[in-house]
């Protein structure tokens, strides 16, 4: 279910992200529920839920529940490939976003090493990244075991950029590889997630986000989409390749 391009994801308070994030995740049994019900789903207050949809503009939780049927229907025609071209709206990603890939290809093309770090699924990412920035001829790496002594390989070395991919931000592992380099000068860190209110977000130096409905088929196996996250990868590769020539 689509909701973005209402409201700045940045302006809701953390019960309205609660909100936010049931609807994402379910929109399609929303439109069915009564105030009271969304509430209690969302666990949060009849009273919040108003309060949230009359930040999005709506009038009446009737005229809400209205609109997410209508989506829901649209979004029931539109085919697989649309909806992948759909994830790459420029509404799902921050306004300035083409500042802040200069601002980290610049961190790049001066760093000595430039580590990706990610598990499962994002893992994956990091070693197709790691390996493009080594096609132009970077020393970089990717990192998908959290218990792999990379503090101590990284001994004696000086402007390492580690650039850190999670959907959520929240990972224990790489939230408390992170905070092991967060006072640490020869380290820049980066996030790239679709949570820029993450723990992991707050811990880096500089994220790069994104918004995608995060997905799951049970709790341990995550559907969601990469797309938006390799769409980052690719322009701030391009941003680097921009500073060789």
């Amino acid at each position: 279910m689509s909701l973005f391009g209402k409201i700045d994801f940045n302006s809701l308070s953390e019960t309205d992200r609660a909100i936010y994030q049931y609807l994402n995740n379910h929109g399609d049994k929303a439109f069915y529920m009564r105030v009271r019900e969304l509430a209690d789903a969302s666990h949060t207050s009849a009273s919040s839920v108003m309060r949230f949809i009359r930040k999005m503009g709506f009038e009446s939780y009737s005229q809400f529940r209205a609109s997410l049927k209508s989506q829901s229907t649209a979004e029931e025609t539109v085919d697989t490939f649309s909806q992948g071209t759909l994830l790459l709206d420029p509404k799902n990603f921050p306004k300035d976003m083409g500042q802040r890939l200069k601002v980290v290809a610049n961190l790049i093309y001066e760093a000595e090493n430039i580590i990706f770090f990610g598990m499962g699924a994002s893992g994956s990412l990091c070693e197709y990244a790691a390996r493009r920035m080594a096609t132009i001829g970077y020393n970089s790496f990717a990192l998908t075991d959290p218990t792999y002594p990379i503090a101590q390989k990284l001994r004696n070395t000086f402007q390492n950029v580690i650039i850190v991919l999670s959907i959520t931000g929240k990972t224990t592992e790489l939230v408390e590889t992170v905070n092991n380099f967060k006072n640490h000068d020869d380290y820049t860190t980066v996030a790239i997630t679709s949570n820029e209110q993450s723990l992991l977000a707050a811990l880096c130096q500089y994220t790069l986000s994104y918004q995608v409905q995060v997905r799951h088929f049970d709790t341990f196996n995550d559907l969601t989409s990469q797309i938006p996250a390799m769409y980052l990868l690719e322009s701030l590769i391009g941003e680097v390749e921009k500073l060789e020539k």
